[in-house]
């Protein structure tokens, strides 16, 4: 009897803490969905660890609260999550697309790099390799850079892309992207102390796109 007794008491307890974290869950989760509702970021990422630490293997709440980070350019904790989830979850695109925008965020370029490259090997997406080309350009790589924009070049894919860039310090314009990867290559040439073919390079760009801002001032300074 005594021990038929212990048992009840041990199920009993049991029984009430899985009934109390659930219930606990559903307000926590009750409130996420409110704050989402009025654009309340802090207080549905608040909600979010709660109901982690209710459901800490839980993987797609680990994956909405690194979308909510992500959402408010938190850039460090959008990291730190998303290696938790590849962690978990190696061949999860989006959560390793999250860490390469937030490591580039941090400015931490050559690990952006690393983590991009990988990415591509994943998913021969013709933007991840622009990206490529452009942290290659900014890391002194000049000749994988040229390699990778001539490839994008040859690419039809981007004979209708369009990209956004700087126009001056307080607008941006929209262009065809392969005047852009034009542009770049005339700025490795440059870079490169190579001016016949850098303004060879900018005036294809031009060619592309007439009114691209950056390739104008760039052609009037060589």
């Amino acid at each position: 009897m005594k021990t038929k007794f212990i048992l009840f008491i041990i199920t009993f307890i049991f029984s009430f803490n899985t009934h109390s974290q659930n219930n606990n869950f559903e307000v926590q989760k009750s409130i996420y969905d409110k704050a989402k509702s009025y654009n309340d970021p802090n207080v549905a990422i608040s909600a979010l660890y709660n109901m982690i630490a209710i459901q800490p293997e839980n993987i797609l709440l680990k994956d909405s609260l690194m979308r909510e980070y992500l959402a408010i350019s938190q850039w460090a904790p959008s990291y730190m999550i998303s290696r938790e989830i590849l962690g978990a979850q190696p061949n999860n695109n989006f959560a390793l697309e999250v860490s390469c925008v937030a490591l580039q965020n941090l400015g931490l370029k050559q690990e952006a790099l690393n983590e991009y490259e990988s990415l591509y090997l994943k998913t021969d997406r013709v933007d991840v390799l622009y990206t490529i080309s452009f942290l290659q350009f900014e890391l002194g790589n000049f000749n994988e850079s040229i390699t990778n924009l001539d490839i994008l070049i040859s690419n039809t894919q981007t004979e209708e892309m369009t990209v956004s860039v700087s126009k001056d310090q307080n607008s941006r314009q929209e262009i065809a992207i392969r005047a852009q990867l034009y542009y770049l290559k005339g700025l490795i040439y440059i870079e490169k102390d190579n001016g016949l073919l850098a303004k060879d390079a900018i005036n294809k760009a031009l060619e592309i796109a007439p009114d691209f801002q950056n390739a104008i001032n760039k052609l009037n300074t060589l």
